[in-house]
């Protein structure tokens, strides 16, 4: 049976309860610190009111106690966020996605860390949220965070919560009962054929290694890190091939590291035509000329795309370079990922099916491709209509 204790404000008046239940002894035989709920006397009821509702939560609270649906009042959000990103550091999850809530959990756990997780409502969640839009909140740039990334921390709280549930520290996931901001999905941004066209034509004034690089995203569709990632060993010159394995990325505490792909489905071979391919033979006889030039001071890691001493390139060099390249020949804003959404476009116009698409961009599934170009989808279609009635009907 709970017990209750009343607290007053200096007025006499009754402001909130006390609700205890007894949690048994340890092994020394000394009683536990039992579970503890605070209840508030809301606003505007009359006693029996009061008298129904207190009886209620304490009937509720003892039933969630003995269910083991209370959370140990040691556990703040930050204390357990902690143990949640620990376990799925141990589980394999990687470390650029650990990295990532470790930066999102940086924002949230200054507004809401020092609360207990039983105590966080979806009330806390939507004024978190609001508080992440609020001006200056983003150091770099003085504004309010994106709905996107808003909703990233939701997510990250989402996990974390999932995971409380799961062990049976709280009742429920209050995250599924908040309101994040909504994020419009915003069509994916890829070049006409006659900006590709200008973009290469441009190229052919720039260094071979450059011109390889865009060239390859552009014809293959990888990401960039994908790219970069690239080692000698991954291509097959005899079928004019390569072979996507690695993905290049850069964290602060780790530096230019190589790690999986994306996905499983991100492991796949690239068929390229024979100008990449002829492209990429120019290269290494290019490579293989520093390479011998340099002697013991050049860093034989095997990395196609590589610094001045045989290094891999930081990924974020492939960025600055585009934004450079695009401002030297007055040409639209390009960044890496525009390249891999060209493609999908170009060979969506071209009729290749979703499935090959899907294989060659390295989705998981088809729908993936699907979901993300399906206005091209629908674009091409209704193309191919006018053409089919140019041919039958006109």
């Amino acid at each position: 049976m709970a017990s209750i204790r009343e607290y007053k404000n200096k007025d006499g008046k009754v402001v909130s309860y006390d609700i205890r239940v007894y949690k048994g002894r340890d092994s020394s035989g000394k009683p536990l610190k039992p579970y503890l709920l605070t209840w508030k006397v809301p606003e505007g009821l009359t006693e029996k009111q009061v008298e129904k509702e207190l009886n209620r939560q304490a009937v509720l609270f003892e039933q969630q106690c003995k269910q083991g649906l209370v959370a140990d009042s040691k556990y703040t959000f930050e204390k357990y966020s902690q143990y949640a990103l620990a376990l799925k550091e141990r589980n394999g999850i990687k470390f650029s996605t650990i990295e990532r809530y470790k930066l999102l959990l940086n924002r949230i756990n200054p507004i809401i860390g020092h609360l207990k997780i039983a105590d966080i409502r979806p009330q806390h969640l939507n004024k978190l949220y609001e508080e992440l839009g609020a001006p200056d909140i983003n150091k770099r740039n003085g504004c309010g965070l994106s709905n996107k990334t808003i909703l990233e921390h939701h997510r990250i709280i989402s996990t974390i919560f999932s995971l409380a549930e799961k062990e049976m520290l709280v009742p429920y996931n209050p995250a599924s009962k908040a309101t994040p901001p909504k994020v419009e999905r915003k069509e994916a941004n890829y070049f006409q054929t006659d900006i590709v066209k200008s973009i290469l034509s441009c190229l052919e004034s720039e260094s071979l290694k450059w011109k390889l690089i865009v060239h390859m995203l552009l014809i293959t569709g990888a990401r960039r890190g994908e790219i970069l990632g690239l080692q000698w060993k991954n291509v097959d010159w005899k079928e004019g091939r390569i072979h996507i394995c690695n993905n290049l990325l850069y964290s602060p505490s780790k530096g230019i590291y190589l790690t999986t792909p994306k996905t499983k489905k991100s492991k796949r071979p690239i068929k390229l035509p024979a100008e990449t391919m002829e492209l990429l033979k120019d290269y290494n006889d290019w490579y293989l000329k520093e390479k011998i030039s340099l002697g013991s001071h050049w860093q034989d890691k095997d990395f196609i795309f590589v610094q001045y001493n045989g290094e891999p390139m930081h990924p974020d060099s492939v960025t600055d370079y585009l934004k450079k390249f695009a401002k030297k020949y007055n040409l639209p804003h390009i960044n890496p990922h525009a390249f891999r959404h060209t493609a999908a476009s170009l060979l969506i116009f071209s009729g290749v099916d979703i499935v090959s698409i899907a294989d060659r961009l390295g989705h998981a599934l088809p729908s993936t491709s699907a979901n993300l170009y399906g206005h091209l989808i629908k674009e091409a279609d209704e193309q191919s209509a006018e053409k089919l009635a140019d041919i039958v009907l006109r």
